[in-house]
């Protein structure tokens, strides 16, 4: 299970406008968003760093954070203080700003792959898998394939242990002869190969049109 979002207060106690009207208030209203401040950055910070030592520097949670979070003392200005907050309360009330709520949505995630007979995606490939079919919606949202296709192509980049950024130079390729290329049987002499593949592919399409 996730960790708790660590907040003391509620969130609209950290919109920006509230916390700015409260450096601009009473001297213990101006403390206490000062003490907030520091106490959420040191959890941020250990949070950051523990994404860091898991491998999840890439995701969105991290990026948008990391270095974000300036100290106190070097804070400069009311309204930047009451910014940062804010977003420093988002950060830590998000799930996926611990390691173990990222492992928990990559779990659902990949169940529902499952479900929808894509065994092919496990743990270890669940990020490479991400980034193919993130590459296949940005190469190919005007064509007429759909995402279950792509996610197919991916499985020929399992079964063949070849390089998926070079399936990603030539998507349209594979998404046109994917029915044959699920054929195929993977040998030990070209697993891996990629351009060998795609050799032994052409051929059996030329084979096939020789037939017709």
């Amino acid at each position: 299970m996730a960790r708790k979002a660590s907040l003391r207060y509620d969130f609209n106690w950290y919109t920006p406008s509230n916390l700015k009207a409260m450096l601009e208030g009473s001297k213990d209203l101006n403390r206490e968003v000062r003490k907030e401040y520091s106490k959420l950055r040191d959890i941020a910070r250990k949070r950051l760093q523990r994404l860091e030592a898991a491998g999840y520097t890439e995701t969105e949670a991290y990026r948008r954070n990391v270095n974000h979070y300036p100290k106190l003392k070097d804070i400069k200005t009311k309204s930047e203080l009451a910014q940062r907050l804010s977003d420093l309360s988002r950060f830590i009330a998000s799930s996926q700003s611990t390691v173990s709520g990222i492992k928990e949505r990559e779990q659902k995630v990949l169940e529902r792959l499952h479900e929808n007979q894509y065994n092919f995606v496990n743990e270890s490939n669940l990020k490479d898998f991400g980034e193919f079919m993130e590459a296949y919606r940005d190469q190919m949202l005007d064509m007429e394939y759909d995402s279950g296709d792509a996610a197919e192509v991916y499985s020929i980049v399992v079964k063949h242990k070849v390089d998926p950024e070079k399936v990603k130079e030539d998507f349209e390729y594979w998404l046109e002869h994917i029915d044959e290329a699920l054929k195929m049987r993977r040998s030990k002499a070209s697993a891996g190969n990629y351009e060998r593949i795609k050799k032994r592919l052409d051929k059996k399409l030329k084979k096939g049109n020789k037939r017709k």
